[in-house]
């Protein structure tokens, strides 16, 4: 009759009946409490149920039972594990091991302890163990792969998830880990290919269709990364992150009111999720249609930061990795504004601080100086270290900092690497590659070099950094002005920009203390002459004035319109050139804007602006600066590496400086260079200076002849790196 029962009992488990399995279990054992069969499977279904507690005491009651067999030992180790009792789930694996040493299992459950440990090391000595014992074994052969990675060896990790595919060409969990390696090496097809390849062997698995997606975001294919992020969501309807990360990608294409009605479904099924409250309550738009809707959103913007200060209690995290990956967010397009950010940058950073610390009071806790050293220890961390604006313009932070007096540490969290990359990684004391990582981890890494100083380059282009930046990891830190705006961070100290960029009274627009170096702050390197070629390579016709607007299209405010409208009209013969963005509909979002002020001046915008394919490799993008005849720089946000490249081909740059410092730059440059003339007082001024360089080819000459004479004054500058060395050395408290 016993047996009976127990068989049924096995069949309702076997079934997936595990409610009814543990009810058969629990009647049977109140007949005979000495069943250890009984006490073990009924507490293998109670820990797959999640019912923790009384699966931790079902398997005690069948050691007690029948002593400590290793299966029994095996399931008990599982449910510490899952309770985080990580010390005596280790200790419980050990015995299986040892008593059983030809049973994998043991080795693979030790091994995967000791990887939530954060032992590396020694979860791959057991790993290896359960593939001595199991050559064939891919589970396993996958988590040598896991344990390889995460000491860093990731050639041995490729070939060991390699060598599981030749065990099982269909196992799923490999193909991804594979996808992943590529992925951080930049190997974009090899990537996508077993990112499919996973998804082929394992529809359900999100994260690799959300790898899937990505690999496509990045290389601007819109549709396939929306397809891959919705069979995400198909795989695993409950995972918010499959539908944030759809939510993110709806806004990156232009789908702003799209985007924001995903976060908010997320928001009702989860409302302590953090970052769809952020998206929903934050998202701003690319592109303005008006300065009136500039202004509405940017209300908008504020009553969404007071929704989020109202509910900040209501975020509350797991643990603290969770907290700094649902705390990933930037600001970005609110600098596009034009106005001053200090206000609602402060609010935010005061909001992302009430919610973090709780989370990870380690982070937010004051930082010594570090006394004794010989050398002062800083450090940078960037995502955009390559051949892009922050890396021309930062690179020499580190390039050229004195060895004698400075220990760099560089941290680099962007995949691509890139000669710009190689450059800085070969000029510093230590150079850590580390995408991919989560944040915690990230912190982790930095806090445990303790820095004097900690610089990042270009805060709220990015995420990751920004999010980083939040935290106290050095006890000092600061920003440069690679997005020239406030962090409104109190975990940031110092902003570093450049006084002649910088109005009377610029203190103001900024939370942390201003530091201001010299010239450009920064020696930025001379541009070369780039790609030979013709106006026709680019689809400028020759007989045109070609007025070259090189600004990203959410870089233009509305303002700017009637400006390049005006100037064409002055023009009959002036074309602007400009740059369509990665997503048609933002192009055609700006462009039915800007078409606006043509028609009222009986201008088609199809005859007077010629849009080029955006992200042109920088030596043919050099040539179209020599092709072009005036640059006309814009409004609230000039140019920063657009207007150098300008300058450094001979092309003219108008401008017409504004109250921020990032719509001043253009005029510093143009002020070193001694062409203040192309300086503008006013928008009248503005409109004849272009339409008076535009339309006379000789001052055009003229003026490009000065322009290049007077190149050193602006370019291979080395006093604004000394005069960093000098802040650097005050802000860590070594000033004479």
């Amino acid at each position: 009759m016993t047996e009976e029962r127990f068989r049924q009992a096995k069949q309702l488990h076997q079934r997936g009946d595990l409610p009814g399995a543990i009810a058969a279990y629990a009647a049977l054992l109140r007949q005979d409490e000495s069943l250890a069969d009984a006490w073990h499977l009924k507490g293998m279904a109670e820990h797959q149920s999640g019912r923790l507690d009384e699966a931790r005491a079902s398997a005690a009651r069948a050691i007690a039972a029948g002593g400590p067999r290793p299966a029994y030992l095996l399931l008990e180790g599982g449910v510490l594990h899952d309770r985080g009792d990580l010390a005596a789930a280790a200790e419980r694996f050990a015995q299986v091991a040892a008593a059983r040493p030809e049973w994998p299992a043991g080795h693979l459950e030790l091994g995967r302890v000791h990887l939530d440990r954060g032992d590396p090391a020694a979860a791959l000595r057991a790993f290896q163990a359960a593939t001595n014992v199991d050559p064939k074994n891919v589970r396993a052969w996958n988590n040598v792969g896991i344990a390889l990675q995460s000491l860093e060896r990731i050639d041995e990790a490729m070939r060991a998830f390699a060598h599981t595919l030749t065990l099982d060409p269909n196992y799923a969990l490999a193909h991804f880990n594979l996808a992943r390696l590529y992925n951080l090496r930049g190997e974009a097809k090899r990537a996508l290919e077993h990112a499919q390849a996973a998804v082929r062997a394992d529809e359900r698995m999100v994260e690799a269709w959300l790898l899937v997606g990505d690999i496509h975001r990045r290389s601007r294919e819109t549709q396939p990364a929306l397809a891959a992020y919705a069979m995400a969501m198909r795989a695993d309807p409950g995972s918010l992150k499959a539908r944030n990360v759809h939510a993110e990608m709806l806004a990156e294409t232009g789908l702003v009111d799209e985007a924001r009605r995903a976060y908010q479904q997320v928001q009702a099924q989860a409302p302590g999720n953090l970052k769809a409250a952020l998206g929903a309550n934050l998202t701003l738009p690319q592109h303005y249609d008006s300065v009136e809707h500039l202004e509405a959103t940017r209300r908008d913007y504020a009553r969404g930061l007071e929704r989020l200060e109202a509910a900040a209690a209501r975020y509350r995290f797991a643990s603290g990795e969770r907290a700094l990956a649902e705390a990933r967010w930037t600001n970005f397009y609110l600098a596009y504004q034009g106005r001053d950010d200090r206000d609602l940058q402060k609010r935010y950073g005061d909001f992302l601080r009430r919610v973090l610390e709780p989370a990870v009071p380690e982070f937010f806790a004051p930082r010594k100086p570090h006394a004794g050293r010989d050398r002062i220890k800083v450090g940078f961390l960037s995502h955009f270290f390559f051949n892009c604006t922050a890396g021309r313009y930062f690179a020499s932070w580190v390039t050229r900092l004195d060895k004698r007096r400075f220990d760099t540490v560089v941290y680099y969290t962007n995949e691509w690497v890139a000669d710009d990359t190689r450059t800085i990684a070969a000029a510093s004391g230590t150079f850590r590659h580390l995408p991919g990582r989560p944040l915690y981890t990230l912190a982790q890494h930095v806090a445990a070099d303790e820095l004097d100083i900690l610089v990042f380059p270009e805060l709220g282009m990015h995420a990751d950094t920004f999010t980083l930046a939040s935290l106290r990891l050095a006890p000092v830190q600061c920003a440069g002005w690679g997005h020239p705006n406030t962090t409104g961070l109190a975990s940031v100290d110092w902003f570093i920009s450049s006084e002649p960029m910088e109005p009377s009274g610029a203190q103001s627009h900024y939370t942390e203390r201003l530091a201001l170096l010299p010239g450009l702050g920064t020696r930025y390197a001379l541009p070369g002459a780039g790609t030979p070629g013709s106006r026709a390579d680019f689809g400028i016709p020759e007989d045109r004035t070609a007025y070259l607007v090189p600004q990203s299209l959410f870089k233009i405010h509305p303002d700017n319109d009637e400006l390049i409208a005006q100037v064409l009209a002055r023009d009959p013969r002036g074309m602007a050139v400009m740059f369509a963005s990665t997503h048609d509909v933002l192009t055609q979002a700006f462009a039915t804007r800007l078409a606006r002020s043509l028609r009222k001046r009986g201008m088609d915008i199809n005859e007077r602006v010629h849009f080029i394919a955006p992200n042109i490799p920088h030596p043919s993008y050099l040539g179209l600066n020599r092709l072009c005849d005036v640059m006309l720089d814009t409004l609230h946000w000039s140019g920063g590496n657009t207007s150098l490249d300008a300058l450094a081909s001979g092309l003219p740059v108008i401008t017409l400086p504004g109250g921020l410092m990032r719509g001043r730059q253009s005029q510093a440059m143009l002020r070193m260079l001694g062409v203040a003339e192309l300086i503008a007082a006013d928008r009248d001024e503005y409109v004849e200076i272009a339409v008076r360089v535009g339309r006379d080819a000789a001052q055009r000459r003229h003026l490009s002849e000065r322009i290049l004479a007077g190149s050193g004054e602006l370019f291979e500058r080395d006093e604004p790196v000394r005069a960093l060395e000098r802040f650097l050395t005050e802000a860590a408290g070594r000033g004479a």
